[in-house]
């Protein structure tokens, strides 16, 4: 019987250790949105060494940069970034208006 007295001592011991820790212990900070890997000036940069020339709209939105612009011919083009390390996740270019012309 002393065996399981001990057992049941040792058990009801950590459970009220496991309890106090828990009562007294500080709460878990809260989670932090995570600052992007790359700054705006680096995804300008990245978006110029696609073809972008003009920056007409750049905005971070869930983990991604989002820029929009114009090329030398005047093409549209959406370039999507990771933003935690600059990867060309998406990009899109449209024609330009002289390129629809017919001679």
């Amino acid at each position: 019987m002393t065996v399981r007295i001990a057992l049941q001592t040792l058990v009801l011991s950590i459970l009220l250790a496991l309890s106090a820790t828990v009562a007294h212990g500080q709460a878990p900070a809260p989670i932090q949105p995570s600052e992007p890997g790359i700054s705006m000036d680096d995804a300008r940069r990245i978006a110029n060494d696609h073809g972008l020339v003009r920056v007409e709209q750049i905005k971070l939105d869930d983990g991604k940069w989002e820029i929009e612009g114009r090329d030398s011919t005047g093409a549209a083009i959406e370039i999507k970034l990771r933003a935690n390390d600059g990867t060309v996740i998406k990009m899109e270019r449209d024609r330009p208006a002289s390129a629809a012309a017919k001679p």
